[in-house]
This record gives structure tokens, C-alpha cells and sequence, in this order.
């Protein structure tokens, strides 16, 4: 009866850790999510510095 109970255990456990709230599968997908963010982030900054770098371009202009 000891050992059916341990399995029931250890299986339960399993699948808690694998598909259960805040398990591996969700980890799994947040990073999935993050490392997409973290590549819009980089193009957003990119753009940034190239408007900062057109406005300053435009003052200069003005300035002459």
C-alpha cells in the first residue's frame, strides 16, 4: 500500500512540476515571449537612435 502511495506521489508530483500552474511548460513559454520582446525592444531602440539622430539633424538644419 506504501509503494502505491509513493507513485500516486511521485507521478502527482510530475505532473505538477510539467503541466501544472507555473510549471516547466509555462516557463517555457514566457522565455519564448521574453526573447521576442527583448528582439522588438533592440529594433525599437535602433529606430529611436535613428529619429534622435534625424531630429538632431533637423535642428542643425534650422540652426544654419
Amino acid at each position: 500500500m506504501l509503494k502505491i502511495f509513493l507513485l500516486f506521489l511521485l507521478f502527482w508530483l510530475q505532473c505538477s512540476l510539467w503541466i501544472g500552474k507555473n510549471g516547466i511548460l509555462d516557463y517555457i513559454k514566457i522565455y519564448k515571449k521574453i526573447i521576442v520582446q527583448k528582439k522588438k525592444n533592440e529594433d525599437f531602440q535602433i529606430r529611436n537612435n535613428q529619429l534622435i539622430l534625424e531630429i538632431e539633424r533637423l535642428n542643425n538644419a534650422i540652426k544654419n
